[in-house]
């Protein structure tokens, strides 16, 4: 039986990675990202549409809630395998993301970028605070807290693949909304933390608040400057051995992989491991070589991180709570919108154009969205209807970043994409 429901989770990956392979060259075709085409096509596969016309409990008929195999209603721990290939996926996609990075850059853009996240995290927890207590006043402060940290989330995977499939990563816009949404994650995370607590322990915990962002921000700085101090180090010590064998882009993958484990102890989100990771490569005179080894595996991977994400999306359920639905995304938009281009002109200078291309690239939830969504679904501080909820104005949001974005950098196409400062 179990060598039976492996093997259909196999046909279930390839039927996935087939599905997204096919919406994103759909999409191009249409001159679209083709982020927009595999979330598509995920949601046309999800068990909540063709899967669910398939007689079968695993083959394209599964739900993952946090870790949770869910059969007949019925929740199975530790049976997540699509959720780990997922988490593959977008530790993948990040560790490239890192490597693109110019680093010089990215440090001279740090004070902007992070008061960008500061602002698209106020303004988005305040309005889902204000909204969740007009729509669902019964849940409670705890609850009311945990939808606005839903809407404070940023994806920075899902961000990455709309700059990278426009063409726009390596521009100032696209460096500062970097810095901001590693800083958003780091900062979401800790909100995360604190209201996890309270719904523990019913107290706000001041001092774990600042260990958990202190501690967080110290290990991702200290990956940062290894990077940058230690490059000649990493290049004659850990890359130069792999280099006759060619395995190197094989090793640095491997790091990343056990730095993205690391971080989860200091309690941050594999994802920030991962594009740490990739700034500390970024440094190393083997960078390119890195790239063109590992690029390949993400370009494999990360699309069916995209697929999965759409196959989480209940579409039939949304429309029982449109009006909740509709209002929270529009306050998910208009808070990272207004929170981040505010900062982005007023401190970082950036054009009006500028300022709207910023504030629009934070506006993916994405993962990190569901993350906090599931959390407060197992702490029993939501419900599933308002989980529901949660997770598709976090998938929503996805597809009005590339519509949004397009104009934005056709008014800057009149001259080429400017690179970001070194």
């Amino acid at each position: 039986m179990e060598a039976e429901i492996y093997s259909k989770l196999l046909l279930t990956f390839g039927l996935v990675l087939l599905a997204a392979a096919i919406g994103g060259k759909i999409a191009r075709f249409f001159k679209q990202p083709a982020v927009i085409g595999e979330l598509l096509a995920g949601m046309i596969i999800s068990p909540f549409a063709l899967g669910g016309f398939i007689n079968d409990p695993v083959i394209l008929n599964f739900a993952v809630i946090n870790g949770h195999f869910v059969e007949g209603g019925i929740a199975i721990p530790e049976f997540a395998p699509m959720q780990i290939i997922a988490e593959i996926a977008v530790i993948a996609l990040l560790f490239i993301a890192g490597l693109e990075t110019d680093v010089r850059a990215f440090i001279r853009n740090g004070v902007t970028g992070g008061l960008v996240a500061v602002g698209g995290v106020v303004l988005p927890l305040l309005f889902g605070y204000v909204a969740a207590m007009y729509f669902f006043p019964d849940i409670g402060t705890v609850g009311w807290l945990f939808v606005g940290a839903v809407l404070t989330a940023t994806s920075i995977g899902i961000t990455v693949r709309i700059l990278m499939d426009m063409g726009r990563f390596n521009s100032r816009e696209s460096i500062i909304i970097l810095v901001a949404a590693v800083v958003d994650d780091i900062i979401g995370l800790v909100i995360l933390s604190v209201v996890v607590s309270v719904a523990g322990s019913g107290e706000v915990n001041g001092l774990g608040i600042a260990v958990t962002a202190l501690i967080g921000f110290a290990v991702w700085l200290a990956l940062l400057a290894i990077g940058i101090f230690g490059h000649e180090f990493i290049s004659k010590y850990i890359l130069a051995p792999f280099k006759r064998s060619k395995t190197m882009p094989i090793l640095a993958l491997i790091l990343t992989v056990l730095i993205s484990y690391m971080v989860t102890l200091v309690d941050l989100h594999p994802v920030v491991g991962a594009y740490a990771a990739g700034l500390l490569f970024a440094s190393t005179k083997e960078k390119e070589e890195i790239i063109e080894g590992a690029r390949p595996v993400m370009l494999f991977l990360a699309p069916f991180f995209f697929a999965y994400l759409g196959m989480q999306v209940d579409l039939g359920s949304v429309w029982q709570v449109i009006v909740p639905v509709l209002v929270l995304l529009a306050l998910a938009v208009i808070g990272k919108i207004i929170g981040c281009y505010i900062p982005a002109r007023l401190v970082g200078r950036l054009s009006h154009n500028g300022g709207m291309i910023v504030g629009v690239g934070m506006v993916p939830r994405g993962e990190v969205g569901l993350i906090v969504a599931s959390a407060g679904l197992l702490a029993g501080a939501i419900s599933r209807d308002i989980f529901g909820i949660a997770v598709v104005v976090s998938i929503l949001t996805v597809f009005f970043v590339p519509t949004m974005l397009k104009p934005l950098f056709a008014r800057d196409a009149v001259l080429p994409a400017k690179p970001a400062k070194k």
